[in-house]
């Protein structure tokens, strides 16, 4: 169960579910979190319903409230959040989580507050926080949390790396490119080092890697040549390739438009294209998280070109078919 809800086939997952004749909170628990990763909220809501009570256990909520976060389903896990009577520190996490994709920050902070006044705090729902206020670039929550983080957690080198990275983008992408400058240094001379975004898809059983920009691959031209005709297909159906997410300085020969195309989900994605017979559902796996151009353009292509693309990336399972995303852009 937690394989196949893992590699996006929740239809087989729930085929191990329903052959199980007596299936215990372990189960329960994976389908529902099964559902969860692939953007099926009602589906993982209606699951948790029908679960007997007894059976319920903390790794349940967590799983249940994550469903609800990647579906934008805030009143419902408002509503099991409040049926819980002993709250761990990977509850709360989750419905923080929910809380801050969907702009309730305000609530979000309260969670925090309130969990901290029994426990030690918790980088993850730091981390949460952090990533909410990238989706909305607010940069005044952003600074705030940040330095919450670096306050609490500095020994955390994983997290403050990672979050501090996230705050980096935030700040770019809303025009403070001389302090994400500086932070970029600060971070460089600390030895702290940024993960590279890395995409991978298979094709006739061989996975081919791809980073941004990257020009390794044997047949680099089609793929570039592929990637001008999506753009083109992409500005005449009205897509507008945002800005907002470049992270760094333009170079003098580049465009938004080609910066944007050269991220690894794309390369990786047009590589797909090049293929004779184009494969019937494109999937791809992704390190980082998707960026917001690239999940508006897929949704688009995948109505231009009418195919199914699934790609997982660091936090969730992405359905795009018509035009749309499993996620309801709750990413």
């Amino acid at each position: 169960l937690f394989f196949k809800g893992k590699v996006s086939c929740v239809s087989e997952a729930k085929q191990v579910f329903e052959q199980i004749d007596q299936p215990n909170h372990i189960s329960y628990t994976a389908m529902i979190n099964a559902y969860g990763l692939n953007g099926l909220g009602h589906d993982a809501l209606e699951l948790y319903y029908q679960m007997p009570t007894e059976m319920i256990v903390e790794k349940t909520y967590a799983c249940i409230l994550n469903a609800c976060s990647h579906s934008g389903l805030v009143n419902e896990a408002r509503s099991i959040f409040s049926t819980i009577s002993m709250k761990n520190k990977w509850i709360y996490t989750a419905m923080i989580d929910c809380l801050s994709r969907s702009f309730f920050f305000e609530e979000a902070k309260h969670l925090i507050e309130e969990f901290e006044r029994y426990d030690s705090p918790y980088v993850p729902m730091y981390v949460s926080l952090l990533s909410g206020a990238r989706n909305q670039n607010n940069v005044s929550l952003a600074r705030e949390t940040i330095h919450r983080i670096q306050e609490l957690f500095q020994n955390a080198d994983e997290y403050l790396v990672s979050a501090s990275t996230l705050f980096t983008n935030i700040l770019a992408s809303s025009g403070e490119l001389d302090e994400a400058s500086q932070m970029r240094h600060d971070m460089y001379r600390s030895g702290a080092k940024k993960r590279s975004g890395l995409s991978w898809t298979e094709i006739n059983g061989e996975v081919a890697k791809f980073r941004v920009q990257d020009r390794s691959h044997p047949r680099t031209q089609e793929i570039y040549n592929e990637l001008d005709r999506i753009e083109s297909e992409l500005i005449e159906h009205g897509h507008k390739f945002d800005s907002s997410w470049i992270t760094r300085p333009m170079m003098p020969d580049e465009t938004v438009e080609s910066i944007l195309n050269s991220h690894s989900e794309r390369l990786a994605l047009a590589y797909n294209f090049i293929q004779r017979p184009i494969p019937s559902r494109i999937q791809i796996v992704k390190n980082l998280r998707i960026c917001g151009d690239c999940h508006g353009a897929i949704k688009l292509i995948s109505r231009i070109r009418q195919c199914q693309i699934v790609i997982r990336d660091a936090n969730r399972i992405h359905h795009f078919a018509d035009g749309k995303c499993s996620c309801n852009d709750h990413f």
